[in-house]
């Protein structure tokens, strides 16, 4: 019944006529369009910032739209600007898996939100992908997401005598089938894979090539082309997503600097890392700035760790205008992490002040996008 009720919430809005004439456009203006309404917002002065929320992973999606988006609307009048979720993490999701969660992100968007997806895919080494009905993976044990066994060398992915980069195309078809769904809808996506590569937790990160970023960034590239000429996808505006150097260098045992592994400029779109920290500081706002690519963060909220305003669900949430405004202006967007009963991440209706947050001028929720008129 819950599900039932949240749904009908979302779709009986009335879509509006800058929806309507978002339908008219090509794809390729669309995403143009998009990414020109980031760059707008993305400028030495303050032109306003999205409001995001990350809803889990997968097909999740539809059970946490309820707790995170519905909830915050009932209780703001608003809906956030920007809406996440992740196409992996937790496990292989199924293509019927990820279609029911295409099915709350089109009409998400077809209501005048935008859309983020992430790719934080499990260890191809460890599950080939044969058979994800099975054998889908797990984010907590042996093989989860973070697992870096048996990674020989990035470059194994793209090498057609090595058995990962058949599981790696596998992978990538599956994503790419889902991203097709929401182009065939209209559907423009702030395409975030592989994250965080500076770090060393995830299997595809420094630690895997601590002294050399070349073999990650020829992933990227590798997966950049094979969707845009393989697959046709260009329904996607790439976001590099570092994490926070946490005060560490090139040299670090477990960090390195948030340009460490950038791609280059043809490859990437939009620049837009993490950082969690009670304050909000954004240690790496320069060095991202002199990257010459518009802003967002694409995870941006307090310590996670268990400690102080996470643990107690006590973030004054309207700190995230005040700082983006006062000290970090060319940030276009935030995504707010989500949230479990033992762990709270930050999203933004589990903390305090939202409200007062939500009906703030300076934040742009989703019946204040106007990426469209970039169009007209």
């Amino acid at each position: 019944m819950k599900r039932i009720l949240f749904y009908f919430l979302l779709v009986s809005a009335p879509l509006t006529a800058d929806s309507l004439h978002a339908k008219t456009l090509s794809i390729s203006e669309k995403k143009s369009a998009v990414l020109q309404y980031i760059t707008h917002l993305s400028s030495d002065k303050f032109n306003g910032v999205i409001a995001g929320q990350n809803v889990y992973h997968g097909n999740e999606i539809v059970e946490g739209f309820a707790t995170l988006i519905t909830e915050l609307h009932n209780q703001t009048g608003k809906w956030p600007g920007m809406l996440g979720v992740d196409y992996e993490f937790s496990k292989c999701f199924t293509p019927e898996e990820l279609h029911a969660a295409n099915k709350i992100i089109i009409d998400y968007w077809n209501h005048g939100g935008l859309i983020t997806i992430n790719l934080t895919p499990q260890n191809p080494w460890i599950n080939d992908e044969q058979d994800i009905r099975k054998n889908p993976g797990t984010w907590n044990g042996p093989g989860h997401t973070q697992d870096k066994s048996k990674v020989t060398s990035l470059r194994d992915l793209l090498n057609p005598e090595k058995q990962v980069h058949k599981a790696w195309l596998r992978k990538l078809d599956r994503i790419a089938d889902a991203l097709r769904e929401l182009q065939d809808a209209g559907v423009i996506v702030l395409w975030r894979p592989l994250q965080e590569m500076n770090g060393s937790w995830f299997w595809w990160g420094m630690a895997s090539h601590p002294n050399d970023p070349a073999p990650y960034i020829e992933v990227y590239r590798h997966m950049h082309d094979y969707f845009e000429q393989q697959k046709g996808l260009h329904n996607l505006v790439w976001v590099y997503s570092p994490n926070s150097s946490m005060g560490q260098n090139n040299r670090s045992s477990w960090n390195r600097t948030v340009d460490w592994a950038y791609p280059g400029d043809d490859l990437v779109d939009i620049v837009a890392g993490t950082a969690y920290g009670d304050k909000l500081l954004i240690e790496d706002y320069q060095a991202y700035v002199a990257l010459g690519k518009p802003l967002g963060m694409a995870e941006y909220g307090p310590d996670i760790s268990g400690k102080k305003l996470s643990k107690n669900a006590k973030m004054d949430t309207r700190n995230y205008l005040e700082r983006i405004k006062n000290d970090y202006p060319r940030i276009a967007y935030w995504v707010s992490w989500h949230w479990y009963e033992d762990a709270n991440m930050g999203a933004i209706v589990k903390n305090t002040f939202f409200n007062e947050l939500m009906n703030n001028p300076g934040v742009i929720t989703r019946d204040n996008i106007r990426w469209q008129d970039m169009s007209q």
